[in-house]
């Protein structure tokens, strides 16, 4: 009778566990969709700006998520968005790569508008969809765009001109 009591004792406490635990580590995804890129901009205006589009079907925006989050503790000076691109089904995979790179933290939005070529076009009008792609927006408001990764020597001309360092 005792092993059946602890069976149940167990299983009660863990049940506790994963849904307060499980509600506590679920990303925010809030929606992205067409007019949300000017209005983010406006929303940091005055500050370095970094929107960086992703998905988790493009396996160097994966592999360099860790590399994201040394970038946001080098320089908690520049305000660093990430925007993912996949479709919902794909969103529970993306929260899973987020908080397993150390990102759950940061701010995150994913596209809510079906017709993608609107919100690319929004960022950048020769932007086709590659990833990963990032879009710079200085202080002034001066905006750059980069296709590839954080290696890219524009991000750390961009990243030396505009941000500080801790």
């Amino acid at each position: 009778m005792s092993v059946r009591r602890n069976i149940v004792r167990y299983g009660i406490a863990a049940a506790a566990f994963l849904l307060v635990c499980g509600g506590a580590l679920a990303l925010d995804f809030k929606p992205y969709g067409r007019g949300d890129y000017e209005t983010l901009v406006k929303a940091h205006a005055g500050r370095p700006l970094i929107i960086h589009f992703w998905s988790v079907t493009c396996p160097a925006c994966v592999a360099e998520l860790p590399q994201w989050e040394k970038l946001i503790g080098a320089h908690n000076d520049v305000d660093i968005l990430f925007i993912d691109t996949d479709d919902e089904e794909e969103r529970d995979r993306a929260a899973m790569r987020m908080e397993k790179a150390g990102l759950a933290t940061a701010s995150h939005y994913a596209f809510a508008d079906s017709f993608v070529e609107k919100l690319y076009f929004e960022v950048d009008r020769n932007w086709r969809g590659e990833l990963p792609f990032t879009a710079l927006v200085a202080p002034d408001g001066v905006r750059t765009t980069v296709t590839g990764g954080l290696d890219d020597p524009q991000m750390a001309a961009w990243l030396g001109k505009n941000a500080g360092k801790k």
